[in-house]
């Protein structure tokens, strides 16, 4: 019904927009030969996650130079519009607010904390400008007009908690950042490991900045749990990785770390061993993640990794170009509506949007650091995972 609807009105919009033209008026909205469209992006280049912006505005410029050396989208070139929302609140929704007033984008995509997201989306659903976000996060978001390519915890936490309690142990310590992502997902290992025969002994959040977490390092060595599963995330998770090496903890540590995090701000070897559940690792064996990584590397360096958020962001942009290209039309109802009729041949495999909640349907693996702590295997592949979110129908 929702969708009848949603196409009942891309149907109106249509002829008010012939009307439009009619009497003279310009339409931004129709694709349009020989011109540009603005993509949005609010990145944080500065402040706690700047250690992951880097990389994820270069994979948006890859895919704006890959669609525009193959005619834009529908002949019209691609523009980015690029913001730093510092890593801030008041930062995401100031530059939300000039990319939609001021520099008039098509659509917005970026971010990577909670409190991003939640900052841009506030401003985004307002104006009923699409919004497309990257990382994986702790879900809950349920609007028209946000679309997820980053996997929720019932894509990243549900799959690995059996292996978990099979292969690595029962008792799970947790340590996280005191925010929305780590709490929320302190719920869902909770709840999967319960289901699975194994139980959370422990949890501790710390504020952005913490410089000591010897604290929780004795708790753990108290505990004795047979795996650590951190959630501290930016600059905050350099100190406490290499803090947790210097109280020399023995036990398997899931953390949310990755190629670029380990490379740019690691020494090496420090993470060597670590586990991470992520939908995308450059280890992947495909003919689209080795055209990825070469694309990459020629644009940007020989030397550069790219990650699963790079990687949201990057099949984010393409998928938006399919829909767009296949509605004809950039105005935001009509991307929505033919949105999960398209599909992405994407670095970590197949890609969609799923119409019942905006929500990619993702790949999942369990990667483990090289012991050069760079690099990743795949340990464990779960396949392709549809999200399930009660918390959203639209």
């Amino acid at each position: 019904m929702k969708k009848e609807i949603t196409r009942r009105n891309v149907l109106k919009s249509a002829g008010a927009l012939a009307t439009m033209a009619g009497a003279g008026i310009g339409m931004p909205g129709i694709l349009r030969a020989a011109d540009t469209m603005k993509i949005g992006l609010s990145i944080p280049i500065t402040g706690l996650q700047a250690i992951l912006g880097e990389t994820l505005l270069n994979c948006y410029r890859l895919a704006a130079d890959e669609l525009n050396a193959k005619n834009g989208i529908a002949g019209r070139q691609i523009e980015l519009v690029v913001e730093d929302n510092q890593t801030t609140t008041k930062g995401a929704i100031d530059k939300a607010r000039k990319l939609i007033g001021q520099d008039k984008v098509d659509v917005v995509m970026g971010t990577i904390i909670s409190l991003e997201r939640s900052a841009t989306l506030s401003v985004t659903s307002r104006a009923k400008k699409l919004f497309f976000y990257p990382t994986n996060f702790e879900g809950g978001e349920c609007s028209p007009y946000f679309v997820a390519t980053g996997p929720i915890p019932m894509q990243q936490v549900d799959p690995m908690a059996p292996w978990i309690t099979e292969t690595l142990g029962k008792t799970v310590y947790i340590m996280g950042s005191d925010y929305a992502w780590p709490r929320k997902m302190t719920e869902a290992i909770s709840a999967s490991l319960e289901k699975n025969g194994g139980k959370v002994v422990g949890a501790d959040f710390y504020p952005f900045g913490t410089q000591d977490f010897g604290p929780a390092f004795q708790r753990i060595n108290g505990e004795k749990p047979d795996v650590v599963w951190s959630m501290v995330v930016g600059n905050d998770a350099v100190t406490q990785m290499k803090q947790y090496r210097s109280f020399e903890i023995q036990q398997p540590l899931i953390a949310p770390l990755d190629e670029v995090f380990n490379k740019d701000a690691l020494p090496p070897g420090v993470a060597a061993g670590t586990y991470a559940p992520q939908p995308y690792w450059m280890s992947i064996d495909n003919p689209a993640n080795k055209a990825f990584i070469s694309g990459f590397r020629e644009r940007f360096g020989q030397d550069k990794m790219v990650n699963g958020i790079g990687e949201g962001g990057y099949n984010g942009l393409h998928l938006y170009a399919l829909a767009a290209e296949k509605a004809g039309s950039f105005e935001d109802d009509a991307v929505l509506a033919a949105l999960p009729s398209v599909e992405f041949d994407a670095p970590q495999g197949l890609v969609r949007i799923e119409a019942s909640n905006n929500h990619c349907v993702v790949n999942s693996f369990v990667g483990q650091a090289a012991q050069d702590g760079i690099g990743y295997d795949v340990a464990k592949a779960f396949g392709t995972i549809k999200p399930v979110t009660e918390y959203c129908k639209l």
